[in-house]
C-alpha cells in the first residue's frame, strides 16, 4: 500500500513539474496550440514536443507517435493525462486544447523533463561456473 502511495505522489510531481515548465514555455518559448498546427509543425520537423489530451482523436494520436518513431528522433511526444478542457486550462486558456506543439522551449526544462529516461542496464557479474 506504501508503494501505490509513492508511486500517486511521484505522478502528481511530474505533472506540477510538467505545469510549471509548461508555464514558462508559454511565456518565453514558441508554442502552437491546437492539432492542425501541431500536425502541420510536426510533418515539417519544426516541433520538438508534443503534448497532447487522453481525448485527443486517435488519427491525430497515430500521426505524432508515427513521426516519433520513423522519422525524428529528437521528437518527443507526452500524453497529458487529462482532457482536452483541462490542457487547455493549464495553458491558461478558456477553451480545449487537444494538442499542442513546442518549437522552441525557452529557457524551460520541459524537454529535460519529458524525455524518458533510459533504463540502466542490468549488472551481470563475470562467475565463472564449472
Amino acid at each position: 500500500m506504501a508503494k501505490a502511495k509513492r508511486k500517486a505522489e511521484r505522478s502528481s510531481i511530474e505533472l506540477s513539474d510538467v505545469h510549471r515548465e509548461l508555464q514558462k514555455v508559454l511565456d518565453q518559448g514558441d508554442v502552437l496550440l491546437g492539432s492542425k498546427e501541431t500536425v502541420r509543425a510536426v510533418l515539417n520537423d519544426e516541433a520538438r514536443v508534443v503534448i497532447h489530451a487522453s481525448n485527443c482523436p486517435e488519427q491525430v494520436k497515430q500521426i505524432f507517435t508515427e513521426a516519433a518513431r520513423n522519422g525524428d528522433e529528437d521528437l518527443i511526444v507526452y500524453e497529458y493525462p487529462a482532457n482536452s478542457l483541462e490542457l487547455g486550462l493549464a495553458c491558461g486558456k478558456p477553451y480545449s486544447v487537444a494538442s499542442l506543439g513546442i518549437t522552441d522551449p525557452g529557457d524551460s526544462a520541459i524537454v529535460r523533463i519529458l524525455t524518458p529516461e533510459e533504463q540502466p542496464r542490468e549488472k551481470t557479474l563475470n562467475i565463472a561456473t564449472r
